[in-house]
């Protein structure tokens, strides 16, 4: 089973946040919620996570991690910027004006985050991304060891995927392995008969996880203020 974080931050005041944030946070339930049969057959479960920030990290209201990745990098043609938003302003004293971060894509400029937009940050985050790693054998010393770096090396990568242990003669077989301990990821094998340290096992997982951020125009999340 593979655990995907998913992140929302918005400006909070004593519980309260501001109409686009609120309406973002609407989207994203019900994007998670549409999901859901699809994301169990492929083996996620999904976390979800509230941020709720104070005044002093404005820039950062409105913003959907996946993964930790900012949903507009995941995105063709996105970028964030911001625009002026009554409603943060009516939660702040002694403000007459307050901006905060909207989505655009292909020109059109979004406040609210559209749940269209979301399930396909999400499926295209899950498209590049390891979801599977396996250690096969029948149980010998040297599998258990391999099983143990391996567990060791996916920790230290912080991927998020649980290792499972295989001593299925017949899985062996269908995967066409000859000598274990042998690692599959994603049910192709990578290594068979050899037991690598955890920095070598690192090396291998890592050449495997594909995922990298859509190419956006620059931007970060300051929300161009910096």
């Amino acid at each position: 089973m593979y655990k995907l974080i998913i992140e929302w931050k918005h400006f909070d005041v004593s519980g309260k946040t501001c109409a686009r944030c609120s309406a973002t946070g609407v989207n994203l339930a019900k994007a998670i919620n549409e999901l859901q049969v699809e994301l169990a057959l492929k083996g996620v479960q999904v976390e979800f996570k509230e941020t709720k920030l104070p005044e002093n990290r404005m820039a950062e209201s409105n913003e959907v991690l996946i993964g930790g990745v900012l949903l507009e990098r995941l995105l063709p043609n996105a970028k964030a910027g911001e625009n002026n938003c009554p409603s943060c302003a009516d939660l702040m004293e002694n403000f007459t004006e307050c901006h905060c971060r909207t989505i655009s894509k292909n020109k059109e400029v979004f406040e609210e985050i559209p749940n269209e937009l979301i399930k396909q940050a999400i499926l295209n985050y899950l498209s590049n991304k390891i979801m599977k790693i396996q250690v096969l054998g029948t149980g010998c010393p040297s599998c258990h060891k391999l099983f143990e770096s391996v567990k060791e090396a996916a920790e230290q990568l912080q991927i998020g995927v649980e290792v499972e242990y295989i001593q299925d003669m017949q899985k062996i077989i269908e995967l066409g392995i000859m000598s274990v301990p042998a690692l599959a990821i994603d049910d192709k094998v990578v290594l068979a008969g050899q037991v690598p340290d955890v920095e070598r096992l690192k090396e291998i997982i890592s050449s495997k996880v594909q995922l990298t951020e859509t190419k956006t125009e620059d931007c970060c999340s300051c929300s161009g203020k910096c």
